[in-house]
């Protein structure tokens, strides 16, 4: 494994007056004087590679290398040793860190301030046509561990994450704390890269023991327990309901027909578990008319009658229409979002009143007797910092629409590459020394991940993490490639004979995910707590000056106009404490956030560093009777 991170050209530089120091000591020495190194800082911690894991930098598909990040002694400043040299004909070159916007110098010697000390960070490095930006042609990525010293953004000391492998280890071990349970009201449902050699705790699947509310079915550990009914989710396949030919990958009959599709399919899937979500992406809803409509209704009112108490929604299919991209989008170059105030007032203005909420009600979730929202927030593409502010939105607004029912996200550890982006090459060496080529999507940075994983668990109804159904591997013996075709490989385990995948990509940060729910379970005394409110604070910024963010300003779709945090705050039952949650995936430095409840004086200061969320807890010292007060205008 190349995890330790050097750079030579950078160690040069100081190879002369690091030898003239111990010239000199080696010299004062010799002299008779006892010289103590008081002044010797200790040495920097070093940074490290987390991925790529089977070489030191990236290769292309033709296996020749397009990315090698090196970091410094320092832990902290940063080199593509290829900047310069592998160049794509006819584009321009640019590199983002996290979703951030593109950075505005090369990717040579940059140092990230000494705040990002301890932190993991994915760099992307884009060739993009240089007279339509947002045409990409090729794209790399690494992810690294800074280092530097230990992290200050206020993890807990417990908390890490593997550099040396390739899957999450939340689960293995007694070092992340087990047992514990999230917030009343909060769902957590697991459908995501479930390890092939998982073992059960206490007799269950281990996400249980996690916080995980409900567990998939094919995500149970083999000849393992298989939890209950009240305790299983599952978002099952499309070719379940509609005919479909395995062998081909294509459906096999007209997919927006109801004559084609099956009901029991759902009455099996309803059978094994209490909330079942059907893919619906071959439907093509978006054609449909009264016929189709009903049919579906129809079908989906039948599953419920059978089982009165299960939870039923449609993958991609929220209490609004999806608006996962509204605040960030182009379209054949052409701006599609948030680009002015105009934009942000229209979106603002969907909070005004429950009917204008209501008037973006998803056409299927409003017709076809639905009784939960699913939205897709996969993060998409790179470089869409929008994406968190309008996740909230979306859910908030459906909230606002429809305050009785329950919306999870849906959400994936893995980038969605959408509108023409493309998949990135990945070359490397097979365990028995052949050349392999793979296309891969990126992994979504730790920051990301963690951000919504405090806002989906604390503020909103829950999230899912998705996957196809893969047993995972991290035995480079265990590749095969589905993308030419290639049987995947068989291994028995505990007395079961199962298909496994190499990982091939980094999923370690489903560790940050859990801690986001962790957080959230410590947190349920003011997040359970029934008299206070989730609200917007007033917010002040040390990037922009004095200016106060009120009123209209708060909403998500102008502090994404402005690159402002997203912050929600709450306070606790006897108003005694105030939890706050904030991000700013625009950050790309360290800022300074002032924040203050609405038409409140109280001002609670933090610091946020790049786009990694905090959580925290501030003691109130406004009067009883002012808080009342605000309370009473807030709500």
């Amino acid at each position: 494994m190349h995890n330790m991170l050097g750079n030579r050209s950078i160690e040069h530089k100081t190879m002369n007056k690091t030898l003239s120091l111990g010239i000199s000591l080696a010299v004062t020495v010799l002299l008779g004087h006892a010289v103590m190194a008081e002044t010797e800082s200790p040495k920097p911690i070093p940074a490290v590679k987390i991925w790529p894991q089977l070489a030191n930098g990236v290769y292309n598909n033709a296996h020749t290398m397009a990315m090698k990040c090196e970091v410094g002694s320092n832990g902290l400043t940063v080199t593509d040793a290829l900047w310069d040299i592998y160049q794509v004909e006819g584009c321009a070159k640019r590199w983002t860190f996290n979703m951030g916007l593109p950075m505005d110098v090369p990717l040579k010697y940059y140092k990230f301030d000494p705040k990002f000390a301890g932190l993991p960070i994915n760099i992307t490095v884009e060739f993009y046509n240089p007279a339509n930006p947002w045409e990409v042609k090729e794209n790399y990525q690494e992810i690294i561990l800074l280092g530097g010293g230990k992290q200050q953004i206020g993890l807990p000391e417990w908390f890490h994450y593997p550099t040396n492998r390739l899957g999450y280890d939340f689960d293995e071990g007694d070092w992340f704390p087990s047992g514990w349970t999230l917030p009343k009201g909060k769902y957590a449902l697991w459908q995501g890269a479930a390890k092939a050699r998982q073992k059960d705790r206490h007799g269950e699947n281990p996400m249980y023991d996690f916080g995980f509310t409900h567990v998939a079915p094919f995500a149970m550990t083999h000849n393992g327990s298989q939890s209950t009914r009240d305790k299983r989710a599952l978002l099952f396949g499309d070719n379940e309901w509609i005919p479909h030919d395995g062998a081909s990958g294509k459906f096999t009959a007209d997919t927006t027909d109801p004559k084609n599709w099956k009901q029991e399919p759902f009455y099996a899937r309803a059978a094994e578990s209490c909330i079942i979500i059907p893919d619906f992406e071959a439907p093509n809803y978006f054609v449909w008319g009264d016929s189709q409509y009903n049919a579906f209704a129809k079908m989906i009112q039948n599953t419920r009658d059978r089982y009165e108490d299960l939870k039923i929604g449609c993958w991609g299919v929220g209490v609004v229409r999806s608006s996962f991209r509204i605040f960030d989008n182009f379209y054949e170059g052409k701006p599609t979002g948030v680009v002015d105030l105009n934009g942000a007032k229209y979106w603002r203005d969907k909070y005004a009143s429950r009917e204008a909420a209501a008037a973006d009600i998803h056409p299927v979730f409003g017709r076809c007797n639905l009784n939960m929202g699913n939205p897709s927030v996969y993060w998409i593409n790179n470089s869409k910092p929008s994406q968190l502010y309008a996740f909230l939105q979306e859910w908030e607004q459906g909230k606002l629409a429809r305050p009785d029912i329950l919306n999870i996200l849906s959400t994936w550890i893995q980038v969605e590459f959408v509108d023409g982006y493309p998949l990135s090459q990945h070359g490397f060496i097979d365990s028995k020394g052949n050349r392999r080529q793979e296309w891969l999507k990126h992994q979504v940075p730790a920051s990301s991940t963690y951000a919504l994983s405090l806002f989906g668990h604390c503020v909103m109804d829950g999230l899912q993490c998705w996957d196809i159904g893969t047993y995972y591997s991290e035995d480079l013996e265990d590749y095969s490639s589905w993308q030419t075709g290639e049987a995947s490989v068989k291994r028995n385990i505990n007395g079961k004979e199962v298909n496994v995948n190499y990982y091939i990509k980094y999923f370690g940060f489903y560790n940050f995910h859990v801690l986001g729910m962790w957080q959230a379970s410590q947190n349920k005394d003011i997040i359970e707590a029934t008299s206070t409110i989730w609200e917007m604070p007033e917010i002040k910024t040390s990037d922009h000056g004095d200016i106060w963010r009120t009123g209209d300003n708060r909403y998500p779709s102008y502090v994404n106009y402005y690159k402002e945090p997203l912050v929600r705050t709450k306070l606790s039952a006897d108003g005694n404490t105030l939890l706050v949650i904030a991000c700013n995936p625009y950050n790309k430095g360290v800022e300074n956030v002032s924040i203050r409840r609405p038409e409140g004086s109280e001002e609670y200061h933090f610091e946020l560093v790049g786009d990694f969320p905090i959580i925290k807890r501030f003691p109130v010292t406004s009067s009883k009777k002012d808080i009342k007060e605000q309370n009473k205008n807030n709500n």
